[in-house]
């Protein structure tokens, strides 16, 4: 199932950036760039994954895969902007302060700062095989704090919105993408939580193109 799924994962975010990268060059919307960079990592992720069974365990696709949490620790952490920038769009009071506007760059930057050297740099692999799919992932499950703050962040802007403009769609793929992530990967391995993950990128960027 992983190696049909994995490819449908590649191919969905790697539409949806390009569809995004048109709606920049006619905009010029930092918003925009912004999550065309979370897909650029999303689709990488996605595509590491779909080969991983051609390129076989080794130094190469351990090194692909290291690629795939840099990117992760990278940008996602970007979604704190991009929030807050929507928020303010929709008419939401507090996102328009200019403390805000300028501390969620900071926050942005300061998770950033965190995943690389708290998880990033530490991070140890291994390999396995699971769906037909062959990838490496943490030695180590610890709790995937920038994430889940990250998340919070965008959920809670997403409430706003929804309160604000009725648009609930934020908000709702965010519920969307912890749920999926909670399911047990032993169980589930990275099927579910790529799909969920797409979702929540896709509502943000529908959510884009309601408030801006």
């Amino acid at each position: 199932m992983g190696a049909f799924l994995y490819p449908v994962y590649t191919l969905a975010s790697f539409g949806l950036a390009i569809w995004s990268f048109n709606l920049f060059a006619h905009s010029h919307n930092i918003n925009i760039l912004l999550l065309i960079s979370v897909l650029v990592g999303m689709t990488y992720d996605n595509l590491i994954v779909s080969v991983g069974r051609l390129i076989n365990e080794g130094t190469l696709l351990e090194l692909l895969n290291r690629l795939r949490f840099f990117f992760h620790n990278l940008f996602i952490p970007l979604l704190v902007v991009v929030a807050v920038k929507l928020a303010c769009n929709a008419g939401v009071v507090w996102a328009s302060y200019p403390i805000v506007c300028y501390g969620c760059w900071a926050i942005a930057f300061g998770l950033i700062a965190f995943g690389l050297l708290t998880e990033f740099r530490y991070l140890e692999l291994a390999p396995i095989n699971f769906a037909g799919s062959l990838r490496y992932k943490p030695k180590s499950c610890s709790v995937p704090i920038l994430t889940i703050l990250t998340a919070l962040l965008v959920g809670m802007a997403g409430f706003y919105i929804w309160r604000e403009t009725q648009w609930p769609w934020m908000f709702v793929g965010t519920l969307i993408m912890f749920l999926g992530n909670a399911l047990p990967a032993s169980i589930f391995g990275t099927l579910v939580s790529s799909a969920v993950d797409f979702l929540f990128i896709l509502g943000l960027v529908a959510t884009e193109l309601i408030v801006h």
